[in-house]
């Protein structure tokens, strides 16, 4: 008697999940979000949003534009070079520099119009980064002897000006630093805690105690910019 039941039990779910179409599907992370790969314009990133240097001076950073291979393809990447200095600047700490591009989306004004003479702006849209599980990048120094930390912002990060930091970029590396050929760097986003839900800004940073020296000045390269 209970199998038979059993069995009708059965039955009668698999016609509610034809009839309904609530099929139970397996959860997914997110395809691959290609955030920049230096391919296009000079100030905005693969989604549309703006990307440059930061510094605090008394360090300085530059970028430009160089032809590469990447894994056997003729590409082009971003050149960063920097002087990270070992004294002055806040805190006698040498300033700070490096390169930022933007997940978020810029707010906006709206022009008036005679039927809505006084349109709400456009609010900034934050990037939801909750279905990615790393932050990847290619890296490759100048020299080998180069250092940074990868800088992570959300909203509130964003509005103070600043980000949680990774570890030593050395420590997602397969050679476990940087050196002259061009290696993937894959940081896991628990690395960072903070709103995966409202992502503001991926950045390449050099600053605090990265050199033993106290300050270093180099060339690194970097390429495709992603979240996986």
């Amino acid at each position: 008697m209970k199998t038979k039941r059993f069995q009708k039990f059965i039955l009668s779910s698999l016609l509610f999940l034809l009839a309904t179409g609530n099929w139970p599907v397996a959860t997914s992370f997110a395809a691959s979000l290609l955030v920049d790969d230096f391919e296009g314009s000079e100030t905005k990133n693969k989604l549309g949003n703006r990307a440059n240097v930061f510094i605090k001076a008394p360090s300085k950073a530059m970028v430009s534009r160089r032809g590469d291979a990447v894994q056997g393809k003729q590409t082009h990447v971003l050149m960063l070079r920097y002087e990270k200095k070992a004294t002055g600047g806040p805190y006698d700490s040498g300033g700070w520099c490096g390169y930022y591009t933007l997940l978020k989306s810029p707010g906006a004004l709206v022009a008036p119009t005679p039927d809505n003479p006084n349109p709400a702006p456009i609010e900034e849209q934050f990037l939801d980064g909750s279905p990615y599980k790393a932050i990847t990048l290619w890296v490759r120094g100048e020299k080998g002897d180069e250092n940074f930390v990868v800088g992570l912002s959300d909203r509130h990060w964003d509005q103070v000006g600043d980000s949680v930091k990774s570890q030593e970029i050395g420590k997602y590396l397969p050679a476990g630093k940087l050196t002259t050929e061009w290696q993937k760097a894959t940081i896991p986003m628990d690395e960072f805690f903070l709103d995966y839900g409202q992502l503001a800004s991926v950045a390449v940073v050099f600053e605090g105690d990265l050199f033993p020296q106290g300050g270093h000045a180099g060339v690194v390269y970097v390429d495709d910019i992603a979240l996986e």
